[in-house]
C-alpha cells in the first residue's frame, strides 16, 4: 500500500531536497515562482504516465481471464491513484509487425526465440482469438491502443490482420482508446521488411489501405467503436531520413497520411541513444538535464515542421511518445535498471509534459532491463518492481488532478542546469507543487557526498 499523493509527494520532496542540499551545500540557488501558471506552461492530457507494452509480453503483463496479473493490476492502479487517471496501455512494439493472427489457434501466443536474431523476444509469432483475453484483466476504466501488423508484407498476412480486428474490438468493447497500423515503419527497410526503394509515398499508401480495411472490419463487427481513430505515425526517428531511419516523417504527412481524417494522436518514438552504443554512461546520457533538453527538443522540433505544412496536411491533434524509454534495444544492466534511470525518467517525462508532449507511453517487455516491473518469475529475472518504477510514481504524484475537472499546468523553471531541474505544477491556476530533481550520481562506496543525514 502506497501513501497518498501529498504524503508520497512530499516524501520524495524532501529527498530530493536533501541530494540537491548535499551537492551543492556551499553555493545558494534563487528559483523564482509564480503564483499563476505562466503562458507558456504546458497542459498534459489526462493518462499522462501511460505505458507501452511490447505485444509478445502482453500475455505476461496482463494474464488472461483463467489467472489474470494482479501484479500488474495493483502497479496500475499505484499510478492511476497518484495521478488521477489510469495508465492507457499501449500494445504493439517490434513484435506488432511480427505477429501473424490465426483464428483456428487455441493458444493467445506461439513464439519462437531465435538468438541470432534477438534473444529478447519471439521472431516468429503467431496469436489467436484468445490472445484478445488479456485486454479484460486489468484496472476497470483502463483504456487500450491495440497496434496492428503492417510490417507483413503478404496478402495472406494482410487479410490475417484485417481479420483480426473483430476479435480485438469485440475484446476490448468500450476500453478501446486508439488504434495503431505499423510500429516504427521508418525501420522497415533496415529490419528487411522492405526494399531499399521503399518511399514515404509507398508507406502512406500502405497505411490508407490499411487502416480503411481495418475500420470496415471494425464497423462490421463492432458498430459502436466504427470511428475509433488511430495514433501514428509511430516513427523511430524524428527526420529527415538517413541510411537507418529511412522514412521522414513531416514527409509522411506532406504526402497525405491524415487524408482520411482518422488520427486521434500524432505519435512518435524516442531512446536518449542505443545500448550497445559505446561512450553511454550514466551520467552523461542518462541523469542529465542538457541531454533532456536536446533529445525533447529533436520531437519538438518534427511537431513543428508538421504545424506548418497547414492546407490540411497538419491533422491538429496533441503530440505524444507512443513509446520511449531509456536505451534502444531494451536497456542496458546496470544503467537502465538503476535508481540514476529512475531519476531520469523523473526528469524527462515532467520535462515533456512541461513542453506539451502530452503523454508518455513507457515502453515494457519480459526481462527486459529498463522495464519498470517483471511481470512473472522467469529464469533471466525475479517477479518484483524495478527502479524505474519508483520514478514512475513520483511523475504520477507530479500529474495529480483532484478533480476531472482541474486543470494541471506544468511548468520547467529557468533556474534548471544541466545536473539540477526545477518545475512546478499549478492546478487550476494554483501553485500546487514544487518538484526539484538533483541529477548528480551518488555512490554509496565514494565519500563525495557525505551528510550528516540518513539517506532515503
Amino acid at each position: 500500500m502506497f501513501l497518498n499523493t501529498r504524503s508520497l509527494f512530499v516524501w520524495c520532496l524532501a529527498a530530493l531536497l536533501e541530494a540537491e542540499a548535499a551537492s551543492v551545500s556551499s553555493k545558494r540557488k534563487s528559483i523564482v515562482l509564480s503564483e499563476s501558471a505562466p503562458s507558456n506552461a504546458g497542459i498534459p492530457l489526462d493518462s499522462f504516465v501511460s505505458y507501452s507494452f511490447e505485444l509478445s509480453s502482453w500475455p505476461e503483463f496482463a494474464g488472461n481471464l483463467s489467472y489474470p496479473n494482479k501484479f500488474s493490476y495493483n502497479l496500475l492502479n499505484n499510478i492511476g491513484n497518484l495521478q488521477g487517471s489510469l495508465p492507457i496501455a499501449r500494445v504493439g512494439g517490434n513484435t506488432q509487425d511480427i505477429a501473424i493472427f490465426d483464428a483456428s489457434q487455441k493458444t493467445g501466443l506461439l513464439g519462437i526465440v531465435r538468438p541470432n536474431i534477438s534473444s529478447d523476444y519471439p521472431t516468429i509469432i503467431t496469436i489467436g482469438p484468445s490472445f484478445f483475453e488479456s485486454y479484460k484483466t486489468m484496472p476497470k476504466g483502463t483504456k487500450y491502443s491495440h497496434g496492428f501488423n503492417l510490417g507483413a508484407n503478404s496478402s495472406a498476412a494482410r487479410t490475417a490482420t484485417f481479420a483480426s480486428a473483430a476479435y480485438a474490438c469485440k475484446a476490448i468493447g468500450s476500453d478501446l482508446a486508439y488504434w495503431e497500423y505499423g510500429n516504427e515503419p521508418d525501420l522497415f527497410v533496415s529490419s528487411g521488411y522492405r526494399p531499399h526503394n521503399y518511399t514515404e509515398a509507398e508507406y502512406v499508401e500502405e497505411w490508407l489501405n490499411g487502416t480503411t480495411a481495418i475500420s470496415s472490419a471494425v464497423k462490421a463487427a463492432c458498430p459502436s467503436l466504427a470511428n475509433t481513430k488511430f495514433m501514428a505515425p509511430s516513427f523511430a526517428g524524428v527526420g529527415p531520413a538517413n541510411d537507418f531511419f529511412t522514412l521522414d516523417p513531416v514527409l509522411a504527412w506532406k504526402n497525405g497520411l491524415d487524408q482520411n481524417d482518422n488520427i486521434g494522436l500524432i505519435s512518435s518514438h524516442n531512446y536518449m541513444g542505443v545500448s550497445t552504443s559505446p561512450g553511454i554512461t550514466l551520467q552523461g546520457t542518462l541523469m542529465n538535464h542538457t541531454n533532456v533538453v536536446a533529445k525533447a527538443g529533436d520531437q519538438l522540433r518534427e511537431w513543428a515542421a508538421i504545424k506548418a505544412l497547414g492546407d490540411g496536411l497538419d491533422p491538429d491533434v496533441p503530440f505524444i511518445l507512443g513509446e520511449h524509454n531509456s536505451l534502444a534495444r531494451q536497456g542496458r544492466p546496470g544503467l537502465s535498471n538503476s535508481f540514476g534511470a529512475a531519476l531520469w525518467g523523473v526528469d524527462w517525462n515532467v520535462y515533456l509534459a512541461s513542453q506539451n508532449i502530452s503523454r508518455s507511453h513507457m515502453h515494457q517487455g519480459t526481462n527486459y532491463r529498463y522495464q519498470s516491473w517483471q511481470p512473472i518469475q522467469t529464469n533471466l529475472s525475479t517477479i518484483g518492481t524495478k527502479p524505474p518504477y519508483y520514478g514512475n510514481l513520483a511523475v504520477a504524484a507530479m500529474m495529480s488532478e483532484p478533480h476531472p475537472s482541474s486543470l494541471l499546468k506544468i511548468t520547467h523553471l529557468p533556474a534548471s542546469s544541466a545536473n539540477n531541474s526545477f518545475y512546478t505544477a499549478h492546478v487550476d491556476n494554483t501553485l500546487t507543487r514544487l518538484l526539484i530533481v538533483d541529477l548528480h550520481t551518488y555512490n554509496t562506496t565514494a565519500n563525495n557526498y557525505t551528510t550528516s543525514f540518513p539517506r532515503p
